[in-house]
Parts: C-alpha cells; structure tokens; sequence
C-alpha cells in the first residue's frame, strides 16, 4: 500500500493567483501636450515614467490624469479628435501649463 501525501497546512500556493513582478508596472501613455524636454505626446512608457515627466506630473494633477493605462488610449484619442470630453478638457488645460 502507497501512502497519499497530504498537503501540508501552510502551504495554500495552489489557490493563490499569479503575481505580477514588483518591479514592472503597467505600460501607459502620455496624452498630454508635447512638454519640450520632458514629454512627447502619446508617448508608451513600460518601464515607468522618464525623470523628467515623473517631476511634471507629480507636481501638476492635470498632467498626472493624461497618463492612463494603454487600454484607455483608444477612448483618450477618440475625445481628442473629437474635441470633446473629459480628456479634452485635462487636454486644453496642460496646454496652458506647459
């Protein structure tokens, strides 16, 4: 007769989702104005922001709303061209802060 190995109490790694690695955040894009030296419009960052966009957005709250997560560029382009939306708005007022 074979024993059955039972699973040992403190081991739950099979009902726990996968992880994703700390260090890679999600891709998003810049939608914002081009800011000269910082920021080029719809530009994708997968590894973070560049020094120099992380330094604008942290200190202005509209720039900070024009980086969204690639999945809502799609709808960020549609309101732009359309000269719509809320996008547009957060849009016409970082053309004023650049």
């Amino acid at each position: 007769m074979s024993k059955v190995p039972t699973p040992r109490k403190g081991n739950t790694s099979a009902a726990k989702p996968p992880r994703k690695a700390a260090c890679a955040p999600d891709p998003v894009a810049y939608c914002g104005p081009t800011i000269p030296g910082k920021a080029v419009q719809f530009t994708t960052y997968t590894h973070g922001l560049s020094s120099p966009l992380l330094e604008a957005v942290q200190a202005s709250p509209v720039l900070k709303a024009l980086v969204v997560p690639l999945d809502q560029l799609p709808e960020v382009r549609r309101q732009l061209q359309a000269r719509a939306g809320r996008y547009y708005t957060l849009y016409c007022k970082a053309q004023e802060i650049r």
